[in-house]
């Protein structure tokens, strides 16, 4: 009698089984398909216009004088957020020892200005624009401050950044902590003085640091001194040719390196219809620093007649906003210029 053959299935048998019941369960308890979802947009700082809104600003209030040289600049009215004018505020770029605004509002801030700081061999060091320092000189915190926004020496930022922050290092570190926590996102810096096409700003962000500086009863009356002396530098020059250019001129900063080209941090403070208005404005990487004055002032004197008929209108209303009529503590207008070390 023949014996029947069992059926015995083959492994490729049990693969393609496996497959299948994997292959059904998968269709069965698969989730409902989600729609795409777009990343959330950065988010920018809320007192901060967007990009598209000062371009819009720019478009309403287009400068009506010869296009400015500059590809980089803004005016804005002391405490007021919206800018009268705005060309790529937020473009980013080196802005050579406009840096120092940012090394003089941290010193300002933090050490007394009577604090004798003794001169090292890495400060002494430092190129460029200078105090000509010798290791080992002496020099008080005010005088190193009147030096740097004058003469705009680096000597004397790297002097003051060690004396603060004990290393130069640790000092760009706090100037960038200091820079993301005013909310200035749009700056970065790589040392104290510019010099380095690493520090990095926009005009906007410019713009309100010499706010700032400008509100310090300390740095102020430095930025409207046309000529001083300290210890080895008899004669000491305010190098920022806008307190020659503007009579009313309250100073502030410029700043050159091959990077950066012309730089400029200006302020203004005029009397329109009986209100004092200061207006704040910054021009950068312009071709040269008489192209930029020239500029600047063009800007300056549109400023002010422009916003005229504005100010009228609050006066007559008596609702003039506080914002509009800022004292920043000054050296008065046609006053002496000249700083006294403490």
């Amino acid at each position: 009698m023949r014996r029947r053959r069992r059926f015995r299935p083959k492994p490729r048998f049990y693969m393609i089984l496996t497959a299948l019941v994997v292959g059904l369960l998968v269709v069965l308890f698969r989730p409902p398909h989600a729609a795409p979802v777009d990343p959330p947009a950065p988010a920018r700082a809320a007192s901060r216009p967007t990009d598209q809104a000062v371009d819009s600003w720019t478009t309403q209030t287009a400068l009506p004088i010869s296009p400015i040289k500059e590809p980089d600049g803004i005016l804005l009215m002391y405490g007021q957020p919206k800018p009268l004018w705005a060309l790529h505020p937020y473009n980013e770029g080196p802005v050579g020892s406009t840096t120092k605004l940012m090394t003089a509002y941290l010193v300002q801030a933090s050490l007394p200005m009577n604090q004798i700081v003794t001169i090292s061999d890495n400060a002494a060091a430092t190129g460029g624009s200078e105090m000509f320092m010798q290791p080992g000189n002496r020099f008080t915190v005010h005088q190193l401050l009147v030096g740097m926004l004058l003469r705009s020496a680096n000597d004397a930022a790297v002097a003051l950044s060690e004396a603060m922050a004990g290393h130069e290092s640790r000092f760009v570190a706090l100037m960038n902590a200091t820079a993301r926590h005013l909310g200035l996102h749009h700056t970065q810096y790589a040392d104290p003085d510019g010099i380095s096409p690493g520090s990095q700003s926009s005009a906007i962000d410019l713009a309100h640091l010499a706010e700032l500086d400008l509100n310090s009863p300390v740095l102020a009356p430095i930025f409207v001194t046309r000529l001083t002396a300290l210890p080895g530098n008899p004669v000491v020059r305010n190098i920022n040719g806008m307190l020659w250019q503007d009579p009313y001129s309250l100073g502030l900063k410029t700043g050159w390196t091959s990077e950066s080209v012309a730089c400029v941090v200006f302020a203004s403070r005029r009397m329109v219809d009986g209100v004092p208005v200061t207006l704040v404005g910054v021009v950068l990487h312009g071709p040269s620093f008489p192209v930029a004055y020239q500029d600047a002032m063009n800007i300056l004197n549109w400023g002010f007649t422009d916003i005229t008929p504005t100010v009228t209108e609050w006066v007559r209303h008596h609702d003039l906003p506080a914002g509009l009529n800022p004292t920043p503590v000054a050296t008065p207008l046609g006053a002496s210029s000249s700083v006294t070390a403490p």
